[in-house]
């Protein structure tokens, strides 16, 4: 699943500065206005209990206003679907340091596994192979791919595998938790990322997964000096399987390195829940008091905010005359 126009370059960083709703112009989108409200505040005030996962790209804050573009590199984020209209999604993000609204392509959205389940290689396994890859509720896939009622996906973690599943097993949300590498007791194997994991101790054997960013994996029996049977499991995913340290390594996804940013250099400390406005419309909050920019707004007891996200500097809108005032809202 898997980028849109900086608007303004501000203390060292890219802010996107938006524009009153009179100027926006005017887009497919214009029937949106008159489906039923989504009281956003109060959806992002609740507990992420069902979660959704997006890879940063193009977005914009309201549909048909000006585009933000993601970091390169920018790793997912979590948070809840408030809304859809046509292929766009409206998710409420959450972020270290605030909590809000944003519209993405569908497209931008990650498949979520909803049930414990075994990914299917692609040729029959040999007779007593122990090989296997079992995906946990909560991972996070790539969909690349859909045929009838099955979808193909990629997990990419500590390792990685594809494959096809039922269409069923692959939703929007699922359980949210944190990405954890396991570390297990017990005999080691050093691998490099691109080591390939086969369903047999053989060149040719059928690969059922690949290391992505760990340099070690449980052995369960050395078999020779080139194979070793081994495991690897953590919360997303179980893998056993045989790894040849003689092997040539195979290609990995591994997203590019993140940009690196200047975050806009603070001259204020913005409240605990301090209110963001965008064309009037609270859109989210701070989470905690946070280091902010705030600059005079363009109209009398508003200011903009402006803080760092993976969509570079954004500023909001604020009511209020200095940090001590500012509204708030949430729970």
């Amino acid at each position: 699943m898997r980028r849109f126009l900086i608007a303004l370059a501000a203390c060292g960083g890219a802010t996107t500065t938006v524009e009153p709703a009179t100027s926006l112009r005017p887009t497919k989108h214009a029937a949106a206005a008159s489906r039923e409200r989504v009281d956003v505040i109060a959806t992002l005030s609740k507990p992420l209990t069902e979660a959704a996962a997006i890879v940063p790209g193009p977005a914009e804050l309201v549909l048909g206003g000006p585009p933000l573009q993601a970091v390169e590199g920018a790793a997912p984020v979590r948070g809840v679907i408030l809304e859809e209209q046509g292929n766009d999604v409206r998710v409420g993000v959450r972020l270290p340091a605030a909590r809000f609204a944003l519209w993405v392509p569908r497209s931008r959205l990650l498949g979520v596994i909803t049930r414990e389940i075994d990914l299917p290689v692609a040729e029959p396994l040999p007779r007593n192979s122990p090989a296997l890859v079992t995906l946990y509720p909560g991972a996070l896939v790539h969909r690349l791919a859909r045929s009838g009622e099955r979808v193909q996906i990629r997990y990419v973690g500590a390792v990685e595998a594809e494959g096809w599943l039922p269409s069923n097993a692959v939703g929007d949300t699922g359980p949210d938790r944190p990405n954890l590498v396991s570390y297990t007791g017990g005999a080691k194997v050093m691998v490099v990322p691109g080591s390939i994991i086969r369903a047999e101790a053989k060149w040719a054997g059928q690969q059922v997964a690949i290391v992505s960013n760990i340099y070690f994996v449980d052995s369960v029996k050395t078999l020779d000096d080139a194979w070793s049977e081994v495991a690897y499991a953590d919360q997303d995913i179980n893998v056993h399987g045989f790894v040849s340290r003689r092997a040539p390594p195979g290609r990995i996804h591994r997203p590019p390195q993140p940009e690196v940013q200047t975050p806009p250099q603070s001259n204020a400390n913005a409240r605990d829940h301090t209110c963001l406005f965008i064309n009037d419309e609270p859109i989210g909050f701070l989470d905690g008091v946070q280091p902010v920019v705030l600059d005079p707004g363009k109209r009398v007891g508003w200011q903009t905010l402006t803080i760092e996200t993976p969509w570079h500097a954004i500023a909001f809108e604020v009511q209020g005359t200095s940090e001590a005032d500012l509204a708030t809202c949430g729970q």
